[in-house]
């Protein structure tokens, strides 16, 4: 979340503004549904050991319940710092109330419940859940996380001793992901990871929702999350390259096109800046592609090309596509408003990027980052002249940015290098007060003062 907000100075909401305050719905909800996760978590693990089921089948729930925990508390400490913890389910209104316990407690319960979870886990690669690979994967971030909040001297994390041996961890954990294993790669196809006809198969996913565009009933079932990113055209017109580079139909010698989605208006609330694309990217990088500034008919003859200065233009289509729109969360077949693009929260690419980080300047580390630039057709770093450690890690939270974007990682990579101010965030200024942490949403103080 650097440039990844509204520009123009309309369509801010309270998250792309900077301005998240207790009455802010979407603070409100993210906070309580952790909670209502929490509780059916906790269920399973009271009453899972009772059941008369296979002992694998027993151990792969309670992994999966402990990973979960583990999961929803990390969401909950990155967001918000001191919560309460949740470990047993509420049966009495008296287990409604609950005090807020130190970061440094609920850390503690993180890394113990991925560490249990890593036990009782085997690996079993499924759209929807988790498995020891995954453990493996969110505690190398974890313990990341933990060195660079106690290097960068983020607010909070005095209470973290060691921060080369939170690294050093950090290594250990992606290592496994890396080189313990097979059933779980790098995907040679950028193409391949973010479409929606192949997030099952893609070796790349160790742990994506399983949202689908049959769902049926309440949302949730379903994605909507193209709707975020789009521009409010007719569906008519939203057509893009079927490949990031475009290829041409040798029948009619037009490009080979897709839609985004079947749903229009789209909700047009998380854009970029041209700057920002133009000056993260280097020239060849595949990842810049995923960004779309042409979009075309449905016989593949151009549209509209992207320019800041189209926003004056007279005509309504040229004037909306001011922005580059990203295509990561694309669905051609999606049934109206229903999508299968799904949520990114664990892949390979970033745990070969938590590796470089903590690795540092090694042979293993430059490995990993060139591995991730390889992928994206961009040059190798130069291996013969090492650089120090907070050179190289630089590099490694550049590649962060250009890899994981749209990704829901950037904000809290910038706040465990204690990087959230005007330097970084460029299109708004961060409201200082919640610059680290969001406030507590004012319903559930109500509710537990």
């Amino acid at each position: 979340m650097t440039d990844e907000i509204a520009q123009y100075g309309y369509g801010l909401t309270d998250v792309t503004g900077w301005d998240i305050k207790p009455t802010t719905e979407a603070n409100l909800y993210y906070f309580k549904n952790l909670y209502v996760a929490l509780g059916r978590c906790n269920s399973v693990l009271e009453n899972v050991p009772g059941m008369k089921i296979p002992q694998d089948k027993k151990n792969r729930y309670m992994g999966e319940a402990y990973f979960l925990r583990a999961f929803h508390h990390f969401n909950l400490v990155k967001n918000w710092g001191e919560v309460p913890i949740r470990t047993k389910s509420v049966t009495t209104v008296a287990d409604t109330y609950a005090k807020k316990e130190s970061i440094d407690k609920i850390w503690k319960l993180i890394i113990d419940d991925l560490l249990e979870a890593e036990k009782l886990l085997g690996i079993n690669k499924c759209q929807g859940r988790v498995d020891k690979v995954a453990a493996e994967a969110l505690l190398s971030r974890a313990y990341l996380y933990l060195a660079t909040y106690k290097e960068s001297g983020s607010p909070g994390y005095d209470w973290v001793e060691d921060a080369d041996a939170m690294y050093a961890k950090a290594e250990q954990y992606a290592g496994k992901v890396i080189y313990d294993q097979t059933t779980y790669a790098l995907d040679p196809s950028i193409d391949n990871i973010y479409s929606v006809f192949s997030q099952n198969s893609s070796p790349e996913h160790i742990f994506i929702t399983a949202m689908s565009r049959e769902g049926s009933g309440y949302e949730g079932t379903y994605a909507q999350l193209p709707l975020l990113f789009m521009i409010q055209y007719s569906a008519d017109f939203v057509y893009v390259s079927e490949k990031l580079v475009p290829e041409t139909d040798p029948a009619t010698g037009k490009i080979k096109v897709m839609k985004m989605i079947n749903y229009f208006p789209a909700w047009e609330e998380v854009r970029t800046s041209y700057q920002w694309v133009d000056q993260t990217f280097e020239a060849g990088d595949l990842r810049k592609e995923l960004f779309v500034t042409t979009i075309y008919t449905e016989e593949g003859d151009v549209y509209r090309t992207f320019a800041p200065e189209n926003k004056k233009d007279k005509d309504m289509h040229t004037a909306k596509f001011f922005f580059p729109f990203c295509r990561k969360y694309s669905d051609p077949i999606s049934i109206k408003s229903h999508s299968s693009a799904n949520m990114y929260l664990i892949r390979m690419g970033e745990v070969y990027l938590n590796y470089a980080e903590a690795a540092g300047p090694t042979d293993k580390g430059y490995e990993c980052l060139n591995a991730v630039r390889g992928r994206a057709g961009l040059a190798p770093y130069d291996t013969e002249h090492k650089l120090g450690k907070e050179e190289f890690r630089e590099l490694c939270w550049k590649e962060r940015e250009r890899e994981l974007c749209f990704e829901a990682n950037l904000l809290y990579d910038l706040r465990r290098k204690n990087r959230v101010n005007s330097t970084y965030i460029t299109r708004v200024s961060p409201r200082e007060s919640i610059a680290y942490f969001f406030p507590f949403p004012q319903r559930e103080s109500d509710l537990n003062p």
